[in-house]
């Protein structure tokens, strides 16, 4: 993302980001290596996101990265984070948290919540650089290519919400 800065993120974000990423793998590696350990990577959705998600009589999820298996195996706590995430960006923070909660009620899985925000920092952040890439897109209109410089910007901006306030995003 660092030909984007200034495009689609602000360079005192993207370092800040930055930092809080390493600090944070940095300072947890005992706890993804005890995940590993446990049986926590599986082979998720990989991309979970609203879009996916049709209900009607029952829970549709469709449109997982069946591409590449590299993208599908993640950490569950990865998987819940993306779609509460989305939710957050989708202004419906309550239904992230209710959808955590039941997660955790029925999973058991408590560590978890140590890893929410961050990879809610770092799913923000892959949307906002995947939708960018369109800021340099010529195939596209200038109405096009501003609407994804905008979309992206929010998403980078959530991003920083998580990093800077993990407890509570800003």
């Amino acid at each position: 993302t660092e030909e984007y800065i200034d495009i689609t993120i602000p360079q005192s974000r993207y370092r800040f980001i930055k930092s809080y990423v390493h600090r944070f793998l940095k300072e947890n590696r005992s706890l993804f290596e005890r995940r590993v350990a446990r049986h926590k990577i599986r082979d998720c959705h990989g991309d979970l996101h609203l879009q996916h998600i049709c209900v009607t009589d029952d829970i549709l999820i469709f449109d997982c990265i069946e591409f590449n298996e590299r993208f599908r195996y993640l950490d569950v706590a990865a998987e819940v984070s993306f779609l509460a995430m989305d939710l957050d960006y989708n202004n419906y923070p309550d239904y992230g948290r209710a959808f955590i909660g039941a997660y955790l009620s029925c999973s058991g899985d408590s560590e978890i919540t140590a890893l929410l925000h961050f990879y809610k920092c770092y799913f923000a952040y892959v949307r906002g650089k995947v939708i960018g890439f369109k800021a340099k897109d010529r195939a596209i209109g200038e109405a096009e290519r501003r609407a994804a410089i905008e979309t992206a910007s929010r998403y980078f901006e959530l991003a920083y919400g998580y990093a800077a306030r993990p407890e509570r995003p800003t």
